[in-house]
């Protein structure tokens, strides 16, 4: 789309908003919920499972939503925030789509390094694309715990700074983001 034949909208538009709240759903989740032992039982297996078909979502989900940012219009950066807070901003932002990719594509490449069987959603098997390796995956597992801690930090400072912009500077930025908002 033509930026100059864009118009600035004051909120984000559904579909945005949508895939906003989607993906904040599925990464709490991951977030909070993926904890495993290193020789899972079926449980775990499951649990496993369930993670890497939610990672393939958040993948396919971040790509879509890059897509979006990319080539929709959104609302104007505040005006009052001074241009260090506008930078932080974007970064924050680039930050997640990175995790969004670099997350699901190490966690693919763990769960061809294990020794255990790792099928999304249980259908499709990812493990045996690669030869298992008990060290590599080792290795492979704290870089994808590490993706998390990232992740999780990017998630306390993105709500830190729509609590401050709501309550501190009374601005409304977060009504921009509600299905709900004004």
């Amino acid at each position: 789309m033509d930026a100059q034949n864009r118009t600035t909208p004051k909120r984000y538009n559904t579909v945005a908003q949508l895939l906003h709240w989607t993906m904040a759903v599925l990464l709490v989740y991951l977030i909070f919920f993926s904890q495993y032992e290193e020789v899972p039982d079926l449980l775990m297996e499951q649990k496993i499972q369930l993670h890497s078909g939610l990672g393939v979502i958040v993948l396919i989900l971040g790509l879509f939503r890059f897509y979006w940012r990319r080539n929709r219009p959104r609302p104007a950066p505040i005006e009052t925030d001074a241009p260090w807070q506008k930078k932080a901003s974007e970064f924050v932002h680039y930050a997640f789509y990175a995790i969004f990719l670099i997350g699901p594509v190490i966690g693919f490449i763990l769960a061809g390094l294990v020794s255990y069987p790792v099928r999304i959603f249980g259908w499709l098997e990812i493990s045996s694309l690669l030869q298992d390796n008990t060290a590599a995956a080792s290795f492979v597992n704290s870089l994808h715990g590490l993706t998390a801690d990232i992740l999780t930090a990017l998630v306390v400072v993105h709500i830190a700074a729509a609590i401050y912009h709501q309550f501190i500077k009374k601005n409304g930025l977060i009504w921009r983001m509600l299905p709900f908002g004004r």
